[in-house]
């Protein structure tokens, strides 16, 4: 039922995971004594980049929140074709609202963990992105409770 908005906020959540892969979600720039240089540590949704003197190096893979993105990605994408069950949905939206404030922790974790620890994360477009998934995943909820209401009125009327 592509016609509803609700469906329509679920497409903007499975089209925010896969935007995910291309932005970045923070960095921190740690000074490196002995090259007098900086080095730029860059969060990404499948690894963690450093960029060293213009050379870009992967420091390790990030499976957590790859697994969180696909899993968030899925969900809503199963969430749109239960449109015959609006209680299966609104559970399923409550699950993924979960994933993804979790996702927004662990976001947080590895943000402050990378490099040195009294060196504070910038926060890049990613993790705004993460956020209006929160939002767009609650108002989508929001929609099909309104729609299982007015269909459990309509049946109260008969």
């Amino acid at each position: 039922m592509i016609q509803r908005i609700q469906t329509l906020f679920l497409i903007g959540v499975a089209a925010i995971s896969i935007m995910l892969f291309f932005f970045p979600f923070s960095e921190k720039v740690v000074p490196d004594p002995p090259s007098a240089t900086e080095i730029k540590l860059v969060l990404k949704v499948d690894k963690i980049v450093m960029e060293k003197a213009g050379v870009v190096e992967t420091v390790e893979a990030n499976y957590p929140l790859m697994v969180l993105n696909i899993l968030i990605l899925i969900a809503a994408l199963f969430i749109i074709f239960q449109y015959k069950n609006r209680i299966a949905q609104i559970r399923l939206c409550m699950f993924t609202t979960l994933l993804t404030t979790v996702m927004l922790v662990v976001i947080f974790y590895f943000s402050e963990r990378m490099g040195k620890a009294d060196i504070k994360a910038h926060y890049l477009e990613g993790v705004y992105l993460v956020a209006v998934q929160v939002f767009l995943i609650l108002a989508a909820r929001k929609f099909i409770r309104k729609d299982e209401m007015m269909v459990r009125a309509a049946d109260r009327i008969r």
